[in-house]
């Protein structure tokens, strides 16, 4: 059951980063064709952000751990 658990959670990652990446080329088009509202530029930042986390994260878990 726990292999289960550990799988789900990998598949639900890759598809959170698959989707945000999609949203963030979306954004990045919107922003080459008008200014982004207050919502969207936060959500353009906060994923920005949280693919230099991920990056981090594996990093360390490659370079540290191992």
């Amino acid at each position: 059951m726990i292999i289960f658990v550990e799988i789900l959670r990998a598949v639900a990652s890759a598809l959170l980063v698959l989707s945000s990446a999609f949203y963030l080329r979306h954004l990045e088009k919107t922003k080459k064709q008008r200014k982004l509202s207050t919502l969207e530029f936060t959500m353009y930042i906060i994923i920005q952000i949280a693919y230099i986390f991920i990056a981090i994260s594996l990093l360390i878990s490659v370079f540290i751990i191992n």
